[in-house]
């Protein structure tokens, strides 16, 4: 994502005579405020665009505000307190990529969830949750285990929605490294995927591609996103009637395929 935002921003930034610069923030909440203050007074940046998973956090958002720093965050949904925002619909595209397997005729489907701080992570399992209602297929809590983002909690998830009986055909993750360690998971227990389990992530990160099998992913458009943030920091009144809301697509590879009759 670190990479397709750079870019993003030198697009939206390109005919203006604002600079770029980032700040990495790390550790728990007091300590990424601490960074981004000190930030914020070395740099005295015009403007800031906050990237997942942390273009929620109004504390973020209000110390930018101290700081004469109008933010704009990247968000899986409007904010609903003080800031501004670049959507993606990533609950719509969750569901659209649950309704895809329920396509290829899968009726059970197990989901690793991310951090339930996370907003991205909650809408990704209420798209995952309205696909299944909608079709009146199983979404017993026996079929969702939880990760925090990291390859290792997925496979560890993925070793739990694997001893579910009878077992899921499909699983889903919410971000590209946790359906990694899906796959880890089930080679692990010698099934080969697509032919015993079908596994799709979120995000379409550069890793999916690379995997064996290359992973079937929901594609986010962070790059055209952030250069629409960028855009309405640099050209606030050129960018009023500017795009908001950007749709996720998906990106179909080996991971996916009907189940065996």
């Amino acid at each position: 994502m670190l990479s397709a935002a750079h870019r993003g921003a030198q697009k939206g930034l390109g005919n203006s005579p604002l600079l770029l610069a980032s700040c990495a923030l790390h550790g728990k909440p007091a300590m990424r405020l601490a960074q981004l203050g000190r930030f914020l007074v070395t740099h005295r940046p015009g403007g800031a665009i906050i990237l997942p998973p942390l273009g929620n956090n109004q504390a973020l958002i209000g110390l930018c505000a101290e700081h004469g720093c109008s933010a704009i965050s990247l968000t899986p949904e409007p904010l609903d307190q003080h800031g501004s925002s670049i959507c993606s619909n990533e609950r719509e595209a969750a569901a659209e990529a649950v309704a895809y397997l329920i396509g290829l005729g899968h009726q059970r489907i197990g989901f690793v969830a991310g951090p339930e701080s996370c907003r991205a992570s909650r809408e990704r399992e209420l798209g995952y949750i309205d696909a299944l209602a909608e079709r009146g297929l199983d979404r017993g809590a026996d079929l969702v285990a939880s990760g925090n983002g990291s390859r290792a909690s997925g496979e560890a998830a993925g070793h739990l929605l694997l001893d579910v009986s009878p077992m899921p055909g499909a699983i889903f993750a919410s971000s590209d490294d946790m359906a990694a360690g899906v796959l880890n998971a089930a080679r692990r227990r010698g099934l080969a995927v697509p032919r015993d389990l079908s596994v799709m992530g979120f995000g379409d990160s550069p890793l999916a591609a690379m995997l064996s099998p290359p992973l079937a992913s929901v594609r986010v458009p962070y790059a055209d996103m952030v250069r629409a943030a960028a855009m309405k920091l640099a050209f606030p009144d050129w960018s009023k009637e500017q795009v908001r809301t950007f749709r996720c697509t998906l990106s179909i590879r080996d991971s996916v395929a009907p189940p065996m009759d």
